[in-house]
């Protein structure tokens, strides 16, 4: 049930990065189609389309869970979200009336519905352009024709001009030139410079290969190719998102340090396959240490995740710099159990004295604000090791130390573990992470019966937040109940493949995990949706 952004992007792109216009050129004959995308390719997003996956061998199980009846209502509404709230994600979308929502939401169902490619191209120097291809009968190929003009002409305040054919428009406007035509089976709408050599190129992949993309000789279903410090870079130009944003900086981790991103989805029948690859600009600061594991705190669980190598990230971290208690964690190890859905428990390597000091920052600079909020403070635990917070009957938060100061730990949970008699983890568990050289990051959950816990950690988290509980009558809850029985067990690996190289695995029944899907499902949810 996912549904796809990226024609929210698209227009986004139509509409900022087309730039300055000059006076249209004349038509001339495609250049030859190139065997592999230019280096100058800012993003490129292949997707199959719905009805392809339905008949894909290897979608089968994933593709019966998006033909439950929950799995429509919720793409319905998601659909319906975007088609009649615009000016959420584009400028000016206030001005669409209920029949330009209508049009739009027939184009968000077939880009949902059909095979799509959306291909972005910013040279240094030169006006951005992106053309985005979807492949449509003769019906729906003369909807586009017609109804994206009732869309796009509000929000750019440009009168479409009709072709002479009668099988495409063109639209100028102050800032930019956006036109449409049909090539084949597809249905192609280009923004950029009047004389768009991206959209010459793309109409020459069609006629020689009946398809717009470079193919790649897979059985994918999503493929993406992005190179964010370009895209970001190009947006920018465009006039959106000029400086970073806001989440990168937060983590200090910035758009521009990213070369390049390879993003594949695809199926074995029974699973969602997820691939990535992640190439950074600078290599990575320092060697992966030594893994450490909790094995004293470590109970058998439904969910176990491990991380290492964020030592240099979380010791820059201005949070972190502000606590002044040392050196920073350089791993974590974050565990829930089965029982109570607050069992969820974290543990990263940090000497006592520095957990009783991170515990002492709490008391002194976290209290005031907490106060001043309306928040009950941290409380000192009874035996003087660590902090506890909250008066909720079902959830007591702590954060305390395990372990000598050499050999330490800062132990944290949403809930006291007083199961002495629990179950080890599997050996095999424990040495399928130890004996993986390169690994930075290991997931693994049953995820059905990780996301019933889940939702009672997420709407506790609401309360204490002070924002909306979930409707037990949404949509999206509606779908979570419907599939909790269907999902299986999640894995996710992340190897460092090289000295600025990261690449990740995935296999899961719908290539999300459980709190990813809680994420998913709140911002579907969200009032201000798509934001």
């Amino acid at each position: 049930m996912h549904i796809r952004p990226a024609i929210f992007a698209v227009l986004t792109v139509f509409l900022f990065m087309s730039g300055a216009g000059c006076k249209k050129s004349e038509s001339r004959p495609p250049s030859a189609a190139p065997t592999v995308l230019s280096p100058d390719t800012a993003a490129s997003v292949h997707w199959i389309g719905k009805k392809r996956i339905g008949i894909t061998f290897g979608a089968y199980y994933f593709s019966r869970i998006w033909q439950q009846p929950q799995s429509a209502q919720l793409e319905r509404q998601t659909l319906v979200k975007l088609a009649s709230a615009p000016g959420l994600w584009l400028p000016g979308g206030t001005n669409l009336n209920a029949d330009a929502c209508s049009r739009l939401w027939w184009a968000l169902n077939d880009f949902v519905q059909e095979e799509s490619y959306l291909e972005i191209r910013a040279a240094t120097n030169s006006q951005p352009a992106s053309v985005f291809a979807i492949r449509l009968n003769t019906a729906q190929a003369g909807q586009w024709l017609t109804n994206l003009p009732v869309v796009l002409e509000p929000l750019t305040g440009a009168r479409a001009v009709i072709n002479p054919d009668q099988t495409g428009w063109s639209l100028k406007t102050a800032t930019g030139f956006i036109e449409l035509s049909r090539v084949g089976d597809w249905t192609l709408v280009a923004a950029g410079p009047e004389a768009n050599p991206l959209s010459d190129e793309i109409t020459a992949r069609i006629q020689h290969d009946g398809a717009p993309f470079v193919s790649s000789g897979t059985n994918l279903w999503l493929e993406a190719d992005l190179a964010p410090s370009r895209l970001f870079s190009s947006l920018s130009a465009g006039g959106e998102g000029r400086g970073e944003v806001g989440f990168f900086s937060a983590f200090n981790l910035q758009p521009s340090t990213i070369n390049h991103l390879n993003l594949s989805l695809s199926g074995d029948g029974a699973n969602v396959i997820t691939r990535a690859r992640l190439t950074l600009n600078e290599p990575f600061s320092s060697p992966l240490p030594e893994w450490r594991l909790p094995m004293d705190l470590l109970h058998y669980p439904f969910s176990f995740t491990v991380a290492r190598g964020l030592g240099p990230e979380l010791a820059a971290w201005p949070v972190w710099r502000d606590l002044q208690i040392g050196a920073a964690p350089d791993q974590f190890c974050l565990w829930s159990l089965a029982g109570s859905p607050y069992q969820i428990y974290l543990a990263a390597p940090l000497r006592a004295a520095a957990s009783q000091a991170l515990c002492d920052r709490l008391m002194q600079k976290g209290n005031p604000w907490l106060a001043a909020n309306g928040y009950i403070s941290f409380e000192r635990a009874p035996d003087g090791n660590g902090v506890t917070w909250g008066n909720l009957p079902d959830i007591k938060p702590f954060i305390k130390s395990a372990g000598d100061d050499k050999q330490g730990w800062l132990y944290a949970g949403l809930l006291p573990d007083t199961n002495s008699a629990a179950t080890p983890p599997p050996a095999g568990l424990i040495q399928d992470v130890l004996r993986r050289t390169n690994l930075v990051y290991y997931d693994w959950e049953v995820t059905g019966p990780r996301l019933q816990p889940g939702l009672q950690v997420a709407q506790t988290t609401r309360l204490i937040l002070r924002q909306p509980q979930l409707s037990l009558d949404s949509a999206s809850l509606a779908w979570l109940g419907a599939i909790i029985p269907r999902l299986g067990t999640s894995a996710t690996i992340v190897n460092r493949t090289g000295p600025a190289e990261l690449t990740l695995y995935r296999r899961s029944t719908l290539g999300f995990t459980a709190p990813e899907l809680h994420l998913l499902t709140g911002w579907l949810e969200s009032p201000q949706f798509p934001r």
